[in-house]
């Protein structure tokens, strides 16, 4: 099995907009008592899909291995984890013509590959990540690429999405990375794809848009491997992306028979906390069905058509409320709304929920969980479920935060340690405070405080902390499997 994370943009699902440190010598808590390209090349058009899908950026992925969220959360989309600070596109550089590249493709021979070794999806895996590799330098000119060719090549597609592109580029490319990386894997492969294909509902995708979107994209990767192009690339991307439209379109139908595409939510609480930090609670107008641990792509009539992922901070409560902790990310557009133009009475969308269950009853193991800023919300959640069922486990909450200001759950937390009292809260921040941006800290301290190898572990903030927490666990010998990750990026 694959370590199951997801990475987010710097904002994403709440992420705080500084990096967070680890305490020495802080006091512990127990508990327990113990663009404008050139024109497209549409003679050469091909039959599938792929728009947008959030991705995370570390080479093992994000909590629910969907789509993906943001504090601002973006999400895993080929069209969601690239961060909510997007700002309105500007024009960028001619590419090579697709007439160009397409005359060159026609005229040379192709290349020999090595032999393709069987797998289970019927897709030149191979030939796939070789096109990549020729263009890994250059991956975001074949997201601004692909964009001006789909929008020359179907106008009235520009209207799926918000003002601001950046985003939209980032996640196309992280979900292409992904996709090509797993095209020998379907049992990992297959999943992704249909949750893409879920999620894309609520951008407004229909079957009609597969085909353009495809003929865009094929185009800009052949655009940007110029000579290096072969009929074996051409082949082995028109497959793949049909079979990937069919796997996606296929999902999307079956979705819309039981759920709707977003769920309408009023918000009937919103408080600012901190200067940049609000929590607020929405109540859905239908039943919204979720666990503890997973997360929702959230937008606001203020920002139409653009989403951003928010980890839900409640255990599911019988009036239906959900909770959301959202800090501001930059010029972050969502997050921005939400914290500061927000108010009861607003009618928010919530796309349909994603992620794994952190309090899942299945699990017997013990809860580790390594948290900073605002990615303690899903903690939150998971807490007040094992609270609520009285749950045996021992769970063990590393909390940092660039300073003790900033660690604003820290009373909720204590509360819940008086009644679940096989909780031990750490508080962490940094002893040369909030200046202090060493990214050993809360890896460190966690490694040095216990063995953990019998733990399941969840790790959710931004992607110095997240990373250096994976690797101490991994010296620890704690396996992959154990392990759910939501990196929220930088801070």
């Amino acid at each position: 099995m694959t370590m199951w994370t997801h990475s987010r943009s710097s904002g994403q699902r709440g992420a705080e907009g500084a990096r967070t440190g680890v305490a020495s010598g802080d006091a512990m808590i127990d508990a327990t008592g113990g663009e404008v390209p050139g024109p497209a090349d549409t003679r050469h058009s091909v039959s599938w899909f792929e728009p947008g899908v959030p991705v995370a950026r570390h080479p093992m992925w994000r909590n629910g291995d969907g789509a993906v969220a943001d504090g601002n959360g973006a999400s895993d989309t080929l069209s969601d984890p690239a961060g909510d600070a997007a700002s309105p596109d500007g024009a960028s550089e001619d590419a090579a013509s697709g007439d160009g590249a397409a005359a060159r493709t026609e005229a040379e021979p192709e290349r020999a590959l090595e032999p393709q070794p069987a797998n289970d999806t019927g897709l030149d895996g191979e030939a796939l990540r070789e096109t990549l590799s020729l263009v890994e330098d250059h991956l975001e000119s074949v997201g601004v690429d692909f964009y001006a060719q789909l929008f020359t090549i179907a106008p009235e597609a520009r209207e799926l999405f918000g003002a601001g592109m950046a985003v939209q580029r980032s996640r196309l490319v992280g979900a292409l990375v992904r996709i090509v990386g797993n095209a020998d894997d379907r049992e990992t492969l297959v999943p992704y794809l249909e949750a893409l294909g879920r999620d894309h509902r609520k951008f407004g995708v229909i079957d009609q848009h597969y085909a353009p979107v495809g003929t865009a994209l094929v185009l800009a990767v052949r655009r940007a491997v110029g000579d290096a192009w072969t009929p074996r690339h051409e082949r082995a991307w028109i497959e793949a992306y049909d079979k990937i439209a069919a796997i996606m379109s296929g999902a999307a139908r079956r979705d819309a028979v039981i759920s709707p595409p977003w769920w309408d939510a009023e918000v009937v609480y919103h408080r600012r906390i901190l200067d940049d930090l609000a929590i607020m609670q929405v109540r859905p107008h239908t039943d919204y069905p979720y666990r503890p641990g997973q997360y929702a792509y959230v937008t606001t009539p203020r920002r139409p058509k653009i989403w951003r992922a928010y980890s839900m901070a409640s255990a599911p409560r019988d009036d239906g409320l959900l909770e959301f902790h959202v800090r501001t990310v930059g010029a972050g557009w969502v997050s921005s709304a939400l914290v500061w133009r927000t108010e009861p009475g607003d009618v928010l969308h919530l796309g349909a929920p994603q992620g794994h269950d952190v309090a899942t009853p299945r699990s017997e193991h013990d809860l580790l969980c390594i948290t900073g800023g605002t990615g303690i919300a899903p903690v939150l959640a998971a807490l007040q479920e094992l609270e609520q069922r009285q749950d045996g486990r021992r769970v063990h909450v590393f909390y940092a935060g660039r300073d003790r200001d900033h660690l604003y759950a820290l009373p909720h937390l204590e509360s819940i340690g008086v009644r679940y009292r096989r909780l031990t809260v750490v508080p962490v921040v940094s002893p040369d405070g909030p200046t202090d941006r060493s990214p050993d800290l809360m890896g460190n301290i966690v490694s040095a405080y216990g063995d953990w190898r019998k733990h399941r572990v969840y790790v959710a903030g931004p992607t110095t902390m997240v990373a250096t927490s994976l690797e101490r666990l991994r010296e620890q010998g704690v396996p992959d499997e154990q392990i759910i990750v939501d990196d929220y990026g930088l801070w």
